[in-house]
């Protein structure tokens, strides 16, 4: 204190200038902290939430780089299967009766057809977007903290397209694009057809890929057995394998015909493709349908309960805050199952169910602004 009352006055001036400016600085600080984080709606989730930030902001730079890498991918491995199955799959069937082949080219293009063309509409069909103008004075309900815009119902805001998504179920990185009202039922079929035509490749190959599975040897390394004369034995003779030294070479105890030679054919490089390529088949089916098939599954789910895979969660948090009050939550927008699927499919104005067998272009139930009065839907359809 000495000291400091030693010091020239413009110096303490100075110093005591300093101090408040820090002591200012220091209360503003504190006060934005609590204005931002001390107030009712402070909870675990928002710390959460607040904590995940830069991670969640890593997934969907890496998402949008590389949703082309993700979407040739799946069309590739798609193709390469069709590709197999005309090179490998349907000359065994044919080698088998003509009428299995036919049976397989059209069950197995029918579906081929299917999911290419399902697959490019979820790809190609903008899930929809929220217009601008008067059209969301009645509509509106929220207001977008991202876009600072009016949200519709059951609208919610993609981090990765940057934008608002109508009745938003999610982010495909597989599509490069958001699922959402206008493409849903392409994405589900999508996923139900590329279920059926695995179950159906690995059911039909199961008996090939056993025996390719097995006797991997033979058709890669051994080579085929063939009876020829003894004219012909010369000149089978270089084409012979030779067998290493030590093994046994004695011939098979099971007896042939007279003046004829049973010798080993090499193995062609299409025969060890063949090989291969069905190991392959088999493989890649069984895995992405066991996948795919858990994630038909669970869509299936949401779709009978009027559900998307956002509002399962928020319907959660409102059932577990509803039942602390004592009182009962209710999904608004579950009419039951079977009027759920209806809307979904977009079974109405006379479509039927050759509108989700076969390939159809035709839009979904509503305009994906409006969902109390399911009476209405069909009605308007807004143009993307």
């Amino acid at each position: 204190m000495a000291a400091y009352l030693r010091l020239p006055a413009f110096i303490r001036r100075w110093l005591q200038r300093m101090k408040r400016r820090v002591q200012e600085y220091k209360y503003i600080m504190v006060l934005t902290f609590k204005s931002l984080f001390c107030n009712a709606f402070l909870s675990s989730w928002v710390v959460w939430d607040t904590l995940m930030e830069p991670l969640l902001w890593f997934v969907e730079k890496v998402v949008k780089a590389f949703g082309p890498v993700f979407v040739f991918v799946v069309v590739s491995l798609v193709l390469s299967v069709i590709g197999v199955a005309w090179l490998v799959f349907f000359p065994i069937m044919r080698d088998r009766s003509y009428l299995t082949l036919t049976y397989h080219l059209i069950f197995g293009n029918w579906l081929a057809v299917n999911v290419l063309f399902h697959y490019f509409k979820a790809l190609l069909t903008s899930p929809g977007k929220p217009p601008s103008g008067d059209r969301l004075n009645t509509e509106v309900t929220t207001v977008c903290k991202k876009c600072i815009t009016p949200k519709p119902p059951r609208t919610h805001h993609c981090s990765v397209c940057k934008c608002c998504v109508l009745k938003m179920d999610h982010h495909c990185p597989w599509l490069n694009n958001c699922v959402g009202h206008y493409n849903h039922r392409y994405f589900f079929l999508f996923c139900v057809y590329i279920f059926v035509g695995c179950c159906y490749v690995c059911y039909s190959t199961y008996d090939v890929f056993l025996d390719h599975f097995h006797n991997s040897e033979k058709y890669l390394f051994s080579g085929k057995f063939s009876l020829l004369s003894p004219i012909d034995t010369i000149q089978a003779a270089a084409l012979q394998l030779r067998q290493p030294q030590g093994q046994d070479t004695a011939a098979p105890e099971f007896a042939y015909p007279a003046n004829q030679t049973l010798v080993q054919e090499p193995v062609t490089m299409w025969e060890k493709a063949q090989h291969n390529l069905i190991i392959y088949l088999f493989f890649l089916c069984s895995g992405a349908g066991a996948a795919v098939g858990g994630l038909s599954v669970w869509h299936a789910r949401l779709i009978t309960h009027g559900q998307t895979s956002i509002e399962v969660h928020i319907n959660k948090k409102e059932s577990k805050r509803a039942q602390k009050k004592g009182q009962v939550y209710r999904n608004p927008y579950d009419y039951g199952p079977r009027k759920n699927w209806k809307m979904f499919l977009g079974l109405t104005n006379g479509r039927s169910w050759r509108h989700i067998l076969f390939p159809s272009s035709h839009p979904p139930m509503g305009d994906g602004l409006t969902w109390h009065n399911p009476q209405d839907y069909g009605r308007r359809v807004l143009p993307i």
